[in-house]
Formats: structure tokens, sequence, C-alpha cells
């Protein structure tokens, strides 16, 4: 079962193995204040502005030992695209968040306790169907998971999954995405 995305992570750091999404060290996110291995990914860093604060925190963290930065297997990176092309987020999960749930998904198999953070409700929507915890800095989280199904507001076809171009192939119309279905967390 996931880990609540409100469990505070001082109550419970054994096991715990905190990644660290982008957005966790653009809303200020400290490795020394909390008490679990820290792990994160090469592309994380690729997306933090040169010479930003949100940088510095990351490269130190790393340079300390604080921060682990691994590379997820191809094995666990084809799983999360699976998944959330099955959940209809495959067009709004990047590289960066697949390559960071895959890491998650390495961590769970190695036995520990993943949690996630990150304020991308895509990243959360995909970590809780892979039971992996999450946890939002700047935004509440998630509080039902989600399928997502693309559509047509034109001529209202509904697909499975994204168009090339992510057009229709029938009218051209840009697609948009709307919930298929959902459930709610269970805490």
């Amino acid at each position: 079962m996931p880990e609540k995305h409100s469990e505070s992570l001082e109550k419970n750091p054994r096991g715990l193995a905190i990644l660290l999404d982008t957005s966790a060290f653009i809303s200020g996110y400290e490795v020394y204040s909390v008490k679990a291995e820290h792990y994160s990914i090469p592309s994380v860093r690729d997306e933090l502005k040169e010479g930003e604060l949100a940088r510095l925190r990351f490269d130190n963290a790393a340079r300390s030992g604080r921060l682990k930065v691994l590379s997820p297997e191809s094995s666990y990176l084809d799983e999360v695209r699976a998944v959330g092309a099955k959940m209809g987020e495959e067009g709004a999960l990047s590289d960066t968040d697949a390559q960071l749930l895959a890491l998650g998904i390495k961590l769970k198999a190695d036995g520990l306790k993943p949690i996630v953070v990150s304020d991308d409700y895509s990243i959360q929507n995909v970590a809780n169907r892979l039971g992996l915890g999450f946890r939002g800095l700047s935004t509440r989280g998630i509080k039902r998971e989600f399928e997502w199904v693309v559509y047509c507001p034109g001529c209202r076809r509904t697909f499975r999954t994204l168009q090339a171009g992510n057009t229709c192939p029938v009218c051209g119309t840009l697609l948009k995405r709307r919930p298929d279905s959902k459930r709610p967390i269970r805490e």
C-alpha cells in the first residue's frame, strides 16, 4: 500500500528513500533537515538553472553525500512508461519524471520505502499506482488517482493514447485530456 502523502517524513526515517524531483529543489527542500536516504537523477540537475539557489542546493547535497544521484535501469523505465500510458499520463510525464519514478521502483525492489517529493500531479498519480509514496511541498497533493482519456473537442472522438502531433487524426483539432475514471487514494 502506498505511503500517505501527508505522512511526516521525520516520524519514520527507517528505510525511507526520499526521491527528489526538480520542484522539490525549487521549493526549497533541504536534504539536511530529514533523516533519510535522499536520491535524485542526473536530469533533475539539468532542469535546474545554473547559478540559481535550487541548483546550488542540488550540487551541495550531492557533493556532501547526502544526495545520491543515480540513473535507473531501462527495465524499470519501461514499467513506468507502460503504467503511465495505461493511465493516460504518457503526454504529461516528461523523461525526467519517468526516470525518477523508475528509480523509485528500483529502490522499492531493493527493500526501501520510496517517497517521491514533487508538486507535479502526474508524478503523484503514477507514483500512487506504482505503490510509491509521494508528498508535495508547495501543493497539498492529489486526493484521487485518475485515469485520463484524450479527446477531440471538435469532433468529440476519444482516444486511449496520444495521437501524432497531439492533433485529431480525423478533424485536425488540438486534442485535450479529461478524467476517464477516478478513485480515492487510500490513507
